[in-house]
């Protein structure tokens, strides 16, 4: 009886050891997953943010407008991102701040918005996989019941024609 006990304690043991450690490495490699996925999307979080704060300070280098019209900017950056905003009211907007606005400044000024954009969409497209990449880490099985953290990543999209195409991703 003693045998057999022992028998039975050596094979738990010899197949409890490889479980464990095969656990312990996943645990691991999907916690490093995970972490690299929110460090990413937390750099792109700065990048994007950068990208209002670029376009504000060349709009005001540019064309002389003061930092009391950031507020408006406000309502007018999405659009800008959005490529919705026409030339007529994005000059009447300049004018409405700056009277004496060069216009030959516009032309090189519209150039420097359109890299902006391109940047801030290519920006927000790896963004949004990235979450969209998360999402499905830590939802998958086994890695949901080894992450530490499965929390989401917050980000919220600007509300765009481009973001909500890109929430489709």
């Amino acid at each position: 009886m003693i045998g057999w006990i022992i028998v039975i304690v050596v094979l738990l043991v010899m197949f409890l050891i490889p479980v464990g450690i095969a656990a312990w490495i996943l645990s691991v490699y999907y916690n490093k997953q995970e972490k690299m996925l929110r460090d990413e999307a937390e750099a792109h979080r700065k990048i994007l943010d950068g990208t209002y704060d670029r376009i504000w300070n060349n709009i005001k280098q540019r064309t002389g407008i003061s930092e009391e019209y950031r507020r408006s900017f406000n309502d007018i950056y999405p659009d800008l991102i959005d490529q919705s905003i026409n030339n007529e009211a994005f000059v009447d907007w300049i004018l409405d701040c700056n009277p004496d606005f060069d216009p030959n400044e516009y032309v090189p000024l519209l150039e420097s918005i359109a890299l902006d954009r391109e940047k801030f969409i290519t920006h927000q497209r790896r963004m949004l996989a990235l979450i969209k990449d998360h999402r499905l880490l830590v939802s998958g099985k086994p890695a949901k019941w080894l992450i530490h953290d499965c929390s989401a990543i917050q980000y919220v999209p600007m509300d765009t024609d481009f973001a909500r195409w890109g929430r489709r991703i």
